[in-house]
């Protein structure tokens, strides 16, 4: 397709410049005197020339053109690989499972529990993965649009948090929270509680017995969210890939890592889309901190 594209941008130029020199150099002929013998020759090899130069210049402004074209159309096939190739892996854990019941007819329910809670687990899973693609498509199209109101940004920020406790405490990570007392900030209160669960869960998967710890503070213009834990850390050469989807940098983790490599994509787009940004400080095992500054009024 990309080759498509470049040679019908090629021909594209060259048929217009062509006709254009054609049409000069036929005016410029007509007008000049008769007796010059030499006008023919010397017009026709203007003209070649031109063509030659459009087609040299076509070639090299059709690479410049079709590069972000191209790097969009790589993204994309890369985007349905990878969402084809996490998709696969529940289904065939499910299907694996259904099978072990299936091949057992006799046994009870409670018997074939194990296999179902398997089942359930990674229908769980595919669900979300299905959730955040989609999340993800439209977000593309820009018809996932933010439900802005006024709210206590402290009270949703606290909500998040509530699940993560026995998380943390099993894990034996302390879980620290440092909010500015109650203030009213203007956004989409579902998505901006999704951001914090979604470095929240981040930081906590990342840490063993260490610390995360969330903070807030405000000024008269923004507010800052804050995300920090003592974790593994994140490479350099990585930071600037870690909002990409389904990037993982699982060559320098030596752990189990959970979730569909979505969720800073999704973090990263609710950010811009109430007018924020985000800022990763990192060192390989010392830890990671995510800064995200808010316009106190997402437009």
């Amino acid at each position: 397709m990309i080759d498509h594209l470049r040679k019908r941008f090629i021909r594209f130029n060259l048929l217009v410049i062509s006709s254009i020199a054609l049409i000069i150099g036929l005016a410029m002929f007509i007008g000049s005197p008769r007796n010059n013998l030499s006008s023919p020759h010397r017009y026709i090899s203007s003209i070649l020339l031109v063509i030659l130069l459009v087609y040299i210049g076509s070639l090299i402004l059709s690479k410049v053109a079709i590069r972000p074209i191209q790097a969009a159309w790589q993204k994309q096939l890369d985007f349905t690989a990878d969402a084809s190739h996490e998709l696969r892996t529940p289904i065939t854990v499910i299907q694996t499972n259904l099978e072990v019941v299936m091949d057992n007819p006799e046994e009870t329910i409670a018997s074939q529990m194990k296999w179902l809670k398997n089942i359930e687990a990674e229908n769980q899973r595919m669900g979300q993965l299905v959730a955040d693609l989609l999340t993800l498509s439209r977000s593309d199209t820009d018809q996932q649009a933010l439900e802005l109101q006024p709210f206590v940004l402290k009270d949703a920020i606290l909500e998040a948090l509530t699940p993560f406790e026995p998380i943390a405490n099993e894990k034996k990570i302390k879980l620290h929270v440092n909010l500015i007392d109650a203030f009213t900030f203007h956004g989409d209160r579902n998505r901006i509680k999704q951001l914090c669960v979604i470095l929240v869960d981040n930081a906590l998967q990342y840490t063993d017995a260490g610390t995360v710890t969330v903070s807030l503070t405000q000024n008269e213009k923004e507010t800052t969210l804050m995300v920090s834990d003592t974790g593994y850390g994140i490479a350099p050469e990585h930071l600037d890939n870690i909002f990409d989807r389904f990037y993982r940098v699982e060559k320098t983790r030596t752990f189990n890592q959970e979730g569909s490599g979505l969720g800073l994509a999704i973090a990263k787009w609710i950010i811009q889309e109430h007018g924020g940004t985000v800022k990763v400080e990192s060192q390989l095992g010392v830890g990671t901190t995510f800064v995200v500054q808010l316009p106190n009024k997402a437009t």
